[in-house]
């Protein structure tokens, strides 16, 4: 009887050992976990923050893409030279007209979602181009590239002292013969803008990348054909 209490009460003893033991390793792989995601957890809201304001940026730019488009697409169907006099000339109120139409679906009035271009620091440059092509070799070469009005470089320009790179004619000639086209006389509408993305959480780690003295410049252009302005 003496020898059976006794196994009872070793078998009683090592139970509540494991208990102990168990209980104190619980409490230390809660501290342990603790510990990890207090250090983890910096870096964890630099990667959220992050992938959220590159959403916004990203944002930005396809509406910035959407509003050329539009542009694009309702001043192709128009006619960028009017008539003075008997004689033709280029139209001012083409170019106004097309860049004003993109900062117009930008900024609707009243428009909930916006995105506010500021004059002083974005541009938006809408150019026409005639293509002449000289069909005497084999095969056709381009002959000639113009810059509408008078040749000019740019047409409609927010921010005149930096206005950005435009369309080189070496970048035009491979647009039109792209995949081994065979270049034809063509007119072109090419509305481009240069916008200065200055973030929307203005997050001390994103201010390097995104703020109003850094902005990041975001680039959108489109090519639309352009009927009357073939040579």
């Amino acid at each position: 009887m003496r020898n059976m209490t006794g196994v009872l009460q070793k078998i009683t003893a090592l139970v509540e050992s494991a208990k102990s033991k168990s209980t104190k390793g619980r409490r230390k792989t809660a501290g342990q976990s603790l510990v990890e995601f207090g250090i983890t957890l910096p870096v964890l809201i630099l990667l959220f923050t992050g992938m959220v304001e590159f959403g916004f940026m990203l944002n930005t730019y396809l509406s910035l893409q959407d509003a050329i488009r539009a542009s694009a697409r309702r001043y192709s169907l128009e006619n960028p030279q009017i008539k003075v006099n008997g004689v033709v000339v280029d139209d001012p109120t083409f170019y106004q007209g097309a860049a004003d139409a993109v900062v117009d679906d930008l900024m609707p009035s009243g428009g909930v979602r916006q995105v506010p271009v500021d004059p002083t620091r974005d541009n938006v440059i809408i150019s026409v181009i005639t293509i002449s092509v000289n069909e005497a070799p084999n095969p056709d070469v381009i002959d000639g590239i113009i810059r509408h009005p008078q040749n000019a470089q740019f047409f409609k320009l927010y921010n005149t002292t930096n206005p950005g790179t435009l369309y080189s004619d070496t970048k035009i000639t491979e647009t039109v013969t792209a995949n081994g086209g065979v270049p034809v006389d063509a007119g072109l509408l090419i509305i481009e803008v240069y916008y200065s993305y200055e973030g929307v959480l203005h997050l001390p780690w994103t201010e390097p990348f995104f703020s109003e003295d850094n902005p990041s410049i975001l680039y959108a252009s489109t090519i639309m054909p352009l009927v009357s302005a073939k040579p």
